[in-house]
């Protein structure tokens, strides 16, 4: 058995054996190194051990709906969400926020900066003694 990927350089197909799985291989016809996936889907278990387990994820594929009709958690029109909610990626803005105040991170060193500077100029200053010259 098999598994079967592609070249990341040249797209062609590789067939690696199994046991090369997680390992890198160099594709034959460009040189570029490929890791090789872990083994598929396919080659796991395909049913459960329990048929109760299968029949009641049967149900929810199927869903509950009437004739015609899509539903069931596995439904694809259940992952659809309003346009108010998405983003537009391409051309829009992104939305603004409404909180407080937002300070670049220049301004607060800024502000850091001048509070230290007044402190350290009133300590030598004196004049945060409460009787300057006084003892």
């Amino acid at each position: 058995m098999s598994i079967e990927c592609r070249c990341t350089g040249c797209r062609s197909r590789l067939h690696v054996p199994q046991r090369r799985a997680g390992a890198t291989v160099s594709c034959p016809k460009c040189g570029t190194r490929v890791v090789v996936p872990a083994a598929t889907l396919e080659d796991g278990p395909t049913s459960f051990e329990h048929r109760s387990v299968e029949r009641s994820l049967a149900s929810l594929e199927a869903g509950r709906g009437g004739a015609g009709t899509r539903g069931g958690i596995f439904s694809e029109d259940s992952f659809e969400l309003p346009d108010s909610i998405v983003p537009d990626v391409m051309g829009g803005a992104m939305p603004r926020r409404e909180a407080g105040l937002t300070l670049t991170r220049w301004a607060i060193y800024l502000y850091a900066a001048t509070v230290a500077l007044v402190a350290v100029g009133a300590f030598l200053v004196g004049s945060w003694w409460p009787f300057a010259g006084v003892r």
